[in-house]
């Protein structure tokens, strides 16, 4: 497990630690056999992010006197939620930013719900929603800051109202590019599931804002869980942090689904002796958010481990750490429909569930594309040199993971290419735009000509040169 106090160098060990155990699990995989156990994964969507939450609220409620609304449009308010959620046993609604949904008017009446709570100020959910809630009688409350830091402070404060707080969980909440904040923040809901819920605050990647160091300061938490490597999280926010005297421990693993992992381990190992009962586990797409948002509700509400998976296939890291793990999870549901997770990637978590082995992508019928070579992009259309694994590792130190950033300096991508060295391989518009397989190939070309040397402090860093 990835759990960490300063000193914070430990990147490569525990990259070597991740390689060892899928090591390991391919390994176990050639000799794996048909288990007796008999684990189903169900999955859980709509037509559209906001029927995706009224049906993630149908499957785990059938009545509920309260329900808290958030906008379908962003994150931020969703995501910090999975901790309230759990307090107050209450689902996750999405709605439109100007007007409620029939459908979630619909969800509230069928739930017998009396009380609800908005998340986020009148820009993220008007004045007119709100009016439309009380005009079916409803209290109607709202906890709300302004902006997404203060949001989640306010809801930290509603989730531990009359309590100590002995932990609290910190994960990005905005990127200098706008993009691609929200993974690690939603893999925080595992934490939800405690008998005492951990609330989420937000922080930007440099610095703590001020409503967050204030927030911290009144929670005064004995120990802070930072989500996410040093791309996501600075080492000056543990130093913030602990300079409040308050001991801040790193979660994080090489790519943000690795980091899910290591969160959902968290939770199931025990933090102040204090451990999801977990059953099952809840799926939710790493790569888009809309359908993941009225996730963490359920996973809080079911004690369940919150794990983000791909769109098309399944990460080696979840599959192992399913198969690997002591629990043996009878049941898992998916949250979103095929463009947001893959039917494939449902087979492979019922045969990781049930110890089976590992399914084989099969070609439509009429379709006599061969299976992809090892080691290749989802689609055949690039076999590569190194590793996989190799990239994700790379990608991890230079971007934290995240192949779709444009960081403003004038570095793009996964493994941050500038716009020459990408147009000197052949790249066409920009990095960022294209996707992490394209990219691998064309960092392949570029290694081709520069070796790892490209990426002089990363490969350094990662051993490999």
């Amino acid at each position: 497990m990835l759990l960490h106090p300063r000193p914070h160098n430990h990147a490569l060990v525990a990259t070597l630690q991740l390689t060892t155990v899928l090591s390991l699990v391919a390994t176990f995989l050639t000799v794996a056999v048909p288990s007796a156990r008999a684990a189903s994964v169900t999955r859980v969507a709509g037509e559209s992010r906001i029927a995706t939450s009224v049906e993630v609220a149908q499957a785990g409620w059938s009545t509920s006197d309260h329900v808290l609304i958030a906008t379908a449009r962003d994150f931020p308010d969703a995501v910090a939620a999975a901790a309230l959620a759990a307090t107050e046993a209450a689902p996750l609604l999405l709605t439109e930013p100007d007007r409620l949904p029939a459908e979630v008017h619909d969800a509230i009446d069928s739930l017998q719900a009396t009380t609800v709570t908005i998340l986020g100020g009148d820009g993220s959910v008007s004045a007119a929603v709100e009016e439309e809630l009380r005009a079916k009688g409803l209290t109607v409350g709202r906890v709300a800051g302004d902006d997404r830091f203060a949001t989640a402070a306010e809801i930290a404060d509603a989730v531990v109202t009359g309590r100590d707080t002995p932990v609290v969980a910190l994960a990005l909440g905005l990127r200098k590019d706008g993009a691609d904040a929200w993974p690690d923040a939603l893999a925080a809901a595992s934490l939800a599931g405690l008998d005492a819920p951990v609330p989420t605050l937000l922080t930007n990647q440099a610095a703590l804002p001020d409503a967050t160091t204030a927030a911290l300061k009144r929670l005064a938490p004995q120990r802070v869980i930072v989500l996410g490597g040093t791309g996501s999280i600075s080492d000056n926010v543990i130093d913030q942090i602990e300079s409040f005297d308050m001991t801040a421990t790193r979660v994080d693993g090489v790519t943000r689904f690795d980091t899910a992992v290591e969160v959902a381990q968290t939770a199931m190992g025990g933090v102040r002796d204090d451990t999801i009962d977990a059953t099952e586990a809840v799926f939710v797409s790493g790569e888009d958010f809309p359908d993941a948002l009225a996730a963490g509700a359920l996973a809080a509400r079911r004690s369940a481990p919150l794990l983000l998976v791909p769109q098309d296939v399944l990460s080696d890291t979840v599959d192992a750490w399913i198969r690997g793990n002591e629990t043996a999870f009878g049941a898992g549901t998916v949250i979103g429909g095929e463009t947001a997770v893959d039917d494939f990637v449902e087979e492979e978590l019922d045969a990781a569930l049930n110890g089976d082995p590992r399914p084989e992508r099969v070609a439509a019928a009429g379709d006599t594309q061969e299976a992809c070579a090892p080691n290749s992009s989802p689609d055949c259309a690039y076999t590569y040199e190194h590793p996989i694994e190799t990239w994700d590792r790379l990608a991890k130190c230079e971007s934290g993971g995240n192949w779709a950033i444009n960081t403003g300096n004038g570095y793009y991508g996964g493994v941050q290419f500038s716009l020459s060295s990408w147009r000197l391989v052949g790249g066409q518009g920009y990095p960022h735009q294209n996707s992490k397989w394209e990219q691998i190939h064309r960092a392949e070309l570029l290694h081709d000509r520069q070796g790892w040397g490209a990426w002089p402090s990363c490969s350094r860093q990662l051993g490999l040169r």
